[in-house]
């Protein structure tokens, strides 16, 4: 599976930003064509779990997913 992993997340909250350790990985839409929210990822002998809604790229070549600890 190719894509970047993000373990720290930024979020912008009205005028506050929120540091979270959300993990946060940008997968190949030719490698996993329909990601939905519940579904298990192995990373590196690491189960996670897709939270919420996977955010697809302008191109529609990666999705964005947020992930957790199985």
């Amino acid at each position: 599976m190719g894509g970047r992993l993000h373990r720290h997340v930024i979020t912008s909250f009205g005028d506050a930003r929120l540091w979270s350790e959300t993990t946060r990985v940008d997968l190949r839409v030719a490698e996993v064509p329909n990601p939905r929210p519940g579904d298990r990822i192995e990373i590196d002998a690491e189960a996670f779990l897709i939270q919420g809604e996977p955010i697809r790229d302008r191109e529609r070549l990666v999705w964005t997913v947020d992930l957790r600890p199985a």
